[in-house]
């Protein structure tokens, strides 16, 4: 995953929200809030952020024909990736 991306990360009760990737370490990938990131940017700083584990961080599928419920909303991102 690459610095700056959109993510869907899974939280505690199966509840998901939309984070920022700051770093991609193999297993774990350290994500922020939109907000934090882009406070960071304007204050011209790293911004702070937790790590989760990267099956738990999920990527937005590409556009394809079909709706959403026939090929799934996100694709789960692989190790390596």
């Amino acid at each position: 995953m690459k610095e700056g991306q959109m993510v869907t990360v899974l939280l505690f009760g199966g509840e998901t929200a939309q984070r920022r990737v700051i770093a991609d370490k193999g297993d774990v990938v350290v994500i922020c809030s939109e907000d934090e990131y882009q406070s960071a940017l304007v204050e011209e700083r790293p911004p702070s952020g937790l790590g989760f584990p990267r099956e738990d961080v999920l990527e937005a599928a590409p556009v394809r024909k079909g709706t959403a419920s026939e090929r799934g909303r996100f694709d789960r991102v692989k190790a390596g990736d």
